[in-house]
């Protein structure tokens, strides 16, 4: 009987937990490859030592804010508000191929458990995007070993697009395939990366393709005036 009262008391922490984790992100792309990003989580006092110091963490993002002139940061908070720590984050970018670079670049800035690995690749006009996120990393050894703790936490993530996507492992498409969401369990991502990809092709818009049957037919006809016009 003692021992599982014991055992109970070592469990209160863990299930304080279960109530606490709140994570989401959604990103805005423009056609001209400029856009938004608004990040949001909240997490109990057990995590923050997985995730470092708070002060430290605002600290190094505004220095990144200051040296990276592709980015902005409009908002930027990370701070204890009653018993857990909220994470909220606002920026703009100017091109979305370069958000990759400076993830890069600033790796050590940012926490691998939330923002994970990404890639961003173009050829001509088709886009493929993936990213991976591991959360092993954030947790307690004992949430790994017991990842019910976790009960229905989960993080969510959102993507819009100007134009439709081809292909995704979204959770959820919407308005016309370009807007993209996935929700994710964390009790189901403990030691599985949480996955996301998607393939898509610019779709240029009808006055371009105009201009260049313009082109095209100002071409043919300086040819023709030039070689055969006598």
């Amino acid at each position: 009987m003692l021992s599982r009262f014991l055992h109970f008391l070592s469990a209160i922490p863990l299930l304080f937990l279960t109530s606490c984790i709140e994570g989401e992100e959604e990103i805005w792309i423009n056609w001209d490859a400029s856009g938004k990003i608004r990040a949001h989580y909240e997490f109990p006092p057990i995590l923050r030592v997985k995730l470092g110091d708070p002060k430290a963490f605002i600290i190094a993002l505004t220095d990144l804010d200051e040296r990276e002139e592709g980015i902005e940061i409009q908002e930027l908070s990370f701070e204890q508000v009653g018993s857990k720590f909220v994470f909220h984050l606002e920026a703009t970018f100017d091109d979305v191929t370069e958000v990759q670079e400076i993830s890069e670049r600033n790796a050590d800035t940012l926490v691998e458990a939330i923002a994970g690995s990404m890639s961003l690749a173009m050829q001509g006009l088709n886009i493929s995007f993936e990213r991976e996120i591991l959360l092993n990393g954030m947790f307690p050894e004992r949430v790994i070993r017991n990842p019910q703790y976790l009960g229905s936490s989960n993080f969510r993530y959102e993507i819009h697009l100007p134009f439709s996507v081809k292909s995704s492992n979204a959770h959820a498409v919407t308005n016309d395939g370009k807007s993209l969401e996935w929700i994710f369990l964390l009790k189901e991502h403990t030691q599985e990366p949480m996955e996301m990809s998607l393939d898509t092709r610019i779709i240029l818009p009808w006055w371009i393709w105009a201009i260049a049957i313009i082109l095209i037919l100002i071409g043919t006809w300086l040819i023709w005036r030039r070689f055969f016009q006598r």
